[in-house]
This record gives C-alpha cells, structure tokens and sequence, in this order.
C-alpha cells in the first residue's frame, strides 16, 4: 500500500506540473487578448485545467511529462550498472567459461548483487518518501478543516430563518421564470453569514444576511437573486466544490492555487456578464450600484465552504465594477477566437500527460542486458565439478557484468515473467535466463537478457513485463520473445528433465508460434535425454504476452523437483534446438 502512495504521489507531482504549465499559458492568452474575450470565456477557459488535473492521462506523445522520470531514473540504473560491470568482468573473464559450465547442487543464490542495489538506492527515492508523508500529512489536516468548514456551514443552513418576506419570495419567483430556471430553490435569512451566498449541492439554497434583506429595495434584491440564479444555472457550486477538492490535493504548489483564485473571480465576473444580458438599456449601471450597495453593508466578506458569496471585498467589487461598465454582447469574432484557444490550449492538455508513469517504473527497476564478450578459462576448470564461490561467480557474470542498453534491438529477448520462481537448490529461474543468453551469445546469436522485479501484486506480472517489452524492444512483434519459468509436478517419477512449451490458442499469433516451437520440439528429440512438449490455453492471461510476437512461447524449464545437472541438460537442448531452427544475423 505504500509503495501504491509513492506511485500516487508521483502522478500528482507531474500532474501539478501539468497544470502549471497549462495555467501559465491560459493567463498569458488573457493578458495579450483580455478585451477581445468575453468574460464567459475567461471563466470556462479554466475548464480544461480542471479536466487535467482530474483525468492526467491520456495518449503517449512525444510530451508525455513521465518521461522526466524515466530519462533521469533509468539513466542514472544504466550508469550504475555499466560502472559495475566495468570493475566487476576482468576478474570473471579470467575463470569462468558458461559454455562449458556444469551446474552442481552446491549452487547457492548469489545475494551480493542484490545487497549492492539495496545499498546503492538512490537519494531522490529516500527524499520522495519524505515528501510523500508531507504531502499526506497536508491533505489530511486540510481535508479536516474542509470537514469542520462544512460542518459550519451545516450549522448556519439549519439555524436560518426560513420566514421569508412576501415580497422578496415574489421577486425571487420572477426572476426563476425569466431566467428559465425550474429546480427548487429556498430562500431564507442568517445574521451569521455577512454576503448573500448560494449553498447546497443537492438542494440549493440562496442565504441572504439579515442585514442585506433588512436595508435594500426591491430592485436592489431583484439583482442579489439573478446573481445567485445565475450561479445555479451554472452548476457553478459543482465546480466550487472541484476546485476546493483539487486545492486540497494540490496544496502544495502554490501556482495551481493562484490559478484556482483567478478561476474563483473570472467565475464572478462571468456571472455578473451573464445578469446583465438579462437586463435591459443602462441595466449594467443599475447592476453595478447593487453591488456597490451590497459592499457598503456587509464590508468585507469571508468565503464559507460551499459557497458563492457574491462580493468578498472593495478591490474584488472596483475590478467587477470596472468589467461591468465594459459590458459588450458576445460576437462572432470573439466566439471565433475562443474556440481557437480551446483547441490550442486542449490540445497541449492532451498532449501532455502522465500515461507512462506506472510502467516507466517498471522499466526503471529491470536491467536490460547483452554480453558483448565471450568468456574463456583454463582447461582444468572445464571437466571439474563447480564449487560453490565458482558458481555464486558464474551466476554473477552471466547475470550482472553487462551493460544495459534502453531501448535495444535483438533477434533473442530472454526475460522472465515470475523471477522468484526458484529451483530445490536455490537456483533462481533469472539464473537460468542468464545463463542461457550467455550461451546463446557465445554461439554468435544476438540475444539479450531482461532481468525484471517481481511486481507486489502476482497478477500483474505479466502485464508488468508486457510494458516492458513494449517499452525496451525496437520491433518487437519480429523478435523471438522467450518467457522462462520452473515447471511444476506433484509426480516424483516424472520426468526432471522436460522443456514444456505453453502457447495461447486465441494469440493472433498462434499459427506462426506453434510452427515456431515444432521446430524447437523436432529438434529437441535429437536428445536423448531431454523430452518436451506443449501445452495449450485457449486465452491465458493476456495471452501470456504471445500475442506481441510471431516467434514467441512461454517456456518452463525442468521442474520444482529437477536438479542444477537436470537445468543445465534443458539449456544445451535448448541451445542445440534454437541453433538448428534459427538463421540469425552474427554480431
């Protein structure tokens, strides 16, 4: 669950940047053409970054923002790894031939690679789990004020006076049936609010302060109505309540939350445009005179959570005062000009998103492998059982004394779905895989090994090299993809030494795939020793990722009872059988 937050956390970072970069490109677009707009576009231009900080997926592009955190986090996997190779091959070189390896009981899982990883985590991951619990802790402890600031306005709805004035409910009739408006509003006085305000998501609720409903006229209150009818109308407390939950999850950048206040006041000035198309000649005079009023009253005024209060303060009322005596009818040139800027800044919305993130970090914890270098060793080394600090050698310079290389080309991609599968001697099937890409290297192949991190959650595991996959390798669907796992048998007479081929009938590759392994199993046969055969699902999982490729099987190799002696047997079969069937490029 945790390492679900740090995911998490990492969306909304990159989502936050997003934001700001669409946030900057709305203010600059108003600042150039604020008198060519009309201020209902102002208002709903906000719209979009909304949207994309709700929905921060979308197509992968060449501006998918998560290709931050692949380029700086796998990069620096690659340099690290490239280093360690470097130091770790001239010693192995020198001792250890896997063309002639004999795997032995006594081979224990090598772990100094993994310690060296453990201890070599880079600073940027410690710092984000540190930003991550501040990131947590600030939600919390707002989401609480969000809370008690409800529980407040709860507290004012219920303690208010619903008595109301014949005259005020007939103006407030009046103004519903000019405005076209039929949902059920109540109207009703409060001496603890100091702004007329429109509450209620469910039901709404137009709060007058007694102070208000007490020293207007009716023409006065007739203009507080529309104003609060025409937030109604809009669905505008909706979007109050959005960009109140998007500021409590973004709390941290203080960019998306000036843009949210700019948004909050573009969507007074946009009601206030939307009143006067309702009046008649010098009706924007009038208007503005009530709100004026209104200020006089109340003074300044403070946002309730859940409101639309309809003025705050003197500066806020003299800007609206000052759009309201611009007041122009919508036209032609300005819809025309505003639909472009819908489409530019849309497009770069869509353009830029977080797509990537969850698989980009699955790339980032596998390593990408090809052994550019045959190995060689003595004579004497070749015929003698393989103690077990030379085996613990072996694995390490078939699995991690190579460079990783992202994205790569290859005829061969060796990977394994489920690395933790592990054989009785503690041989681990990504052992198996490295061994085997040696081998094939050494016989002039151009095969790669992906070594790949468990996901935590089993099911997914197949997905999670998918991804990969797609990511790493350069024509893929034209590569020989080799899935290798341990078999598994309750029987103790079957047989130890057996290569099973899985294949999907409902892959769009199965012909070429089952024509692919014939060729394998015919070869194989040559073998006295090792038998094989195949095993057949209609769907799989996800086809088990043998729909990416015409040359591709899930193979399993021996069995939960089979010995090192009965794996390395599969391996030289296998190599044998590919060697046969294949007529690959020599690097």
């Amino acid at each position: 669950m945790y390492v679900d937050l740090i995911n998490i956390f990492e969306v909304i970072v990159l989502s936050s940047l997003i934001g700001s970069v669409i946030i900057l490109m709305i203010l600059i677009i108003k600042g150039i053409f604020m008198s060519k707009l009309n201020s209902t576009f102002h208002y709903y231009i906000w719209l979009i970054l909304l949207v994309k900080l709700i929905i921060p997926f979308g197509p992968h592009t060449t501006l998918d923002i998560s290709n931050l955190f692949e380029n700086s986090y796998v990069q620096t996997t690659t340099n690290n790894n490239t280093k360690e190779s470097q130091i770790n091959s001239p010693k192995q070189l020198k001792t250890v031939n896997t063309d002639d390896l004999i795997l032995t009981n006594t081979v224990q899982p090598s772990n100094k690679h993994e310690n060296s990883k453990g201890t070599n985590i880079p600073l940027r991951l410690s710092i984000e789990k540190v930003l991550c619990l501040i990131w947590m802790f600030g939600v919390v402890l707002l989401t609480g004020i969000l809370i008690a600031g409800h529980e407040r306005l709860r507290d004012i709805v219920k303690s208010s006076v619903t008595n109301i004035n014949v005259s005020h409910k007939e103006i407030l009739y009046k103004c519903m049936k000019t405005m076209n408006i039929r949902n059920k509003v109540e109207l009703s006085y409060s001496s603890k609010i100091n702004s007329p305000s429109l509450c209620g998501f469910i039901k709404a609720k137009i709060l007058i302060p007694v102070s208000i409903a007490s020293n207007i006229c009716d023409e006065e209150f007739k203009y507080i109505m529309m104003h609060e009818l025409t937030h109604l109308k809009n669905k505008d407390i909706f979007i109050n309540w959005i960009i109140t939950l998007l500021s409590l999850v973004y709390w941290f950048n203080p960019i998306l939350l000036y843009g949210f206040h700019k948004m909050r006041q573009d969507c007074e000035f946009s009601c206030d445009n939307q009143v006067i198309s309702y009046l008649g000649v010098g009706g924007n005079q009038q208007y503005g005179n009530a709100l004026i009023r209104v200020l006089e009253i109340v003074g300044t005024s403070n946002r309730f959570m859940g409101t639309t209060p309809m003025v705050m303060n003197s500066f806020e009322v003299k800007r609206r005062i000052l759009m309201i005596s611009k007041y122009k009818k919508i036209n032609i040139k300005s819809i025309l000009l505003g639909t472009v800027f819908f489409v530019v800044i849309g497009g770069v919305g869509v353009a830029l998103n977080t797509s990537n993130i969850s698989s980009n970090k699955s790339i980032a914890k596998a390593t990408t492998l090809q052994v550019k270098t045959p190995v060689t060793t003595s004579k004497s080394s070749v015929n003698n059982p393989v103690s077990a600090s030379t085996s613990s050698t072996i694995k390490k310079s078939s699995s991690y004394s190579t460079n990783s290389i992202v994205p790569f080309s290859a005829d061969i991609v060796i990977y394994n779905s489920h690395p933790n599968e592990t054989y009785p001697s503690g041989l681990k099937v990504t052992d198996v895989g490295a061994i085997l890409n040696d081998k094939l290297v050494k016989e002039g192949f151009n095969s790669h090994f992906i070594k790949i991190t468990q996901p935590k959650e089993y099911t997914k595991s197949f997905q999670n090299t998918r991804d990969i996959l797609i990511k790493n390798v350069k024509q893929y669907s034209n590569t020989i993809l080799l899935d290798l796992h341990e078999g598994f048998t309750i029987e103790k007479k079957a047989d130890m030494k057996k290569i099973q081929f899985i294949l999907t009938k409902g892959s769009p590759y199965y012909k070429s795939n089952k024509k692919f392994v014939d060729s394998l199993i015919g070869n194989i046969k040559n073998s006295n020793d090792v038998k094989s055969k195949i095993f057949f699902f209609q769907d799989g999982i996800s086809y088990y990722n043998e729909d990416l490729s015409n040359k591709s099987a899930l193979i399993e190799f021996g069995s939960n009872m089979s010995s090192d002696s009965d794996i390395e047997a599969c391996v030289n079969a296998f190599v044998s059988a590919l060697k046969n069937t294949q007529n690959l490029s020599v690097k």
